[in-house]
């Protein structure tokens, strides 16, 4: 019988939240890729502040959702095999995602074009946008989980020998499965930035993050299987994120004294073994405790909480479109920069939503999303 996890409605909305506060940090000046920076940005301490929180943002955010959804993949595959299973994650991922690509993510970029001047017309523009500048924008992740989520139902049609050996493997690497973890994942993030540093983008994919965020996947399958996170206590993340964190100073010391962020991002040097190794370390650390907390207290049922999650695709869908006008019509206003990011982030995450929930009631949209 397929288990109901009531926490995981509320942990959703409360990721969408922050995903959305982490984007409208890099509309302010922060490090990151997003489709329109203010010309009014952080700067000194507070960048220096609002840098740390999004390097942590990245080190744990898309993997915890690589990780829930990779525990939905598990219970939907037991329930419809092979075929049913691929139908269904083609329609719920692959047509917002050609939406988003094709459609979506080239009006954004034309609209800020427009808003700067440009007078291209706008078929002609959107055309070089799907060519010669394609890029898959914030969608990159469901795009990823696409893929992730078709490997492991080949994986499951066509290796299913494997299975015992690797429950086996599983039983006798119990002491010290986050340690090898961490060890494994820094170790390919390490190999891997040597080819494509963090930052790189083809095509708007940083590839360096993706031994975390496939590793992250495979754990939650692995967990579901075994219903092994709901077994872990909050004590087993908690020295994770003690390691981490007492890291962290170390970290902002070598970026302020080496002044080169890049060094950290990929290259055959100590600060890219360094930065490789923190990340899988705070990610562990982070999203079990997350996981733990959510679920000793957040486990019934909630109508509100089930209609918020059901909202999340559509929301993460939207929420550029939002987040764009509202950076451009704060950003001549006379007030201090952290009250504009403020009101950009929280009018954002409300209106997204509020959006979100009209569309929602609409039957085609609901069909899509």
């Amino acid at each position: 019988m397929e288990t109901r996890y009531y926490y995981i409605d509320r942990l959703r909305f409360f990721l969408i939240c922050f995903i959305i506060f982490h984007q409208t940090l890099i509309a302010y000046g922060g490090v990151g890729l997003w489709y329109y920076t203010s010309t009014d940005r952080f700067t000194g301490t507070a960048l220096i502040t609002v840098n740390t929180i999004k390097t942590i943002n990245l080190s744990f955010l898309a993997s915890l959702f690589f990780l829930i959804s990779a525990m939905f993949a598990h219970q939907s595959y037991k329930r419809y095999g092979f075929k049913t299973f691929v139908k269904k994650r083609v329609k719920r991922l692959g047509i917002p995602l050609v939406l988003y690509t094709l459609v979506f993510h080239p009006l954004v970029v034309y609209f800020i074009a427009r808003s700067h001047g440009m007078s291209a017309n706008m078929m002609t523009f959107i055309q070089e946008q799907l060519t010669t500048k394609f890029s898959f924008g914030p969608f990159w992740f469901v795009a990823a989980l696409l893929v992730f989520e078709l490997g492991y139902a080949f994986y499951k049609l066509y290796c299913p020998q494997i299975e015992p050996f690797l429950k086996d493997l599983w039983k006798q690497i119990a002491a010290l499965r986050a340690t090898l973890f961490v060890l494994g994942i820094g170790i390919l993030t390490f190999v891997v930035r040597l080819f494509s540093p963090a930052r790189a983008t083809q095509p708007g994919i940083q590839w360096g993050f993706y031994p975390l965020y496939i590793g992250m996947f495979i754990s939650g399958l692995i967990a579901e299987r075994n219903d092994w996170i709901h077994k872990v206590k909050i004590g087993f993340a908690l020295p994770w994120l003690l390691y981490a964190f007492m890291c962290l100073p170390l970290l902002l010391l070598s970026v302020h004294y080496i002044k080169d962020w890049t060094e950290f991002t990929g290259g055959m040097n100590t600060q890219s073994v360094f930065y490789a190794f923190w990340e899988p370390m705070i990610c562990v650390g982070m999203n079990f405790f997350l996981m733990t907390l959510f679920f000793r207290y957040f486990n019934k049922p909630n109508p509100k909480a089930t209609e918020q999650a059901n909202l999340s695709l559509l929301v993460y869908f939207l929420c550029p479109a939002v987040i764009v006008p509202l950076t451009m019509f704060f950003e001549p206003l006379a007030m201090p920069i952290f009250f504009k990011w403020l009101l950009t982030a929280v009018l954002s995450t409300v209106l997204s939503y509020l959006i979100a929930w009209l569309l929602y009631k609409i039957p085609f949209v609901r069909k899509i999303f």
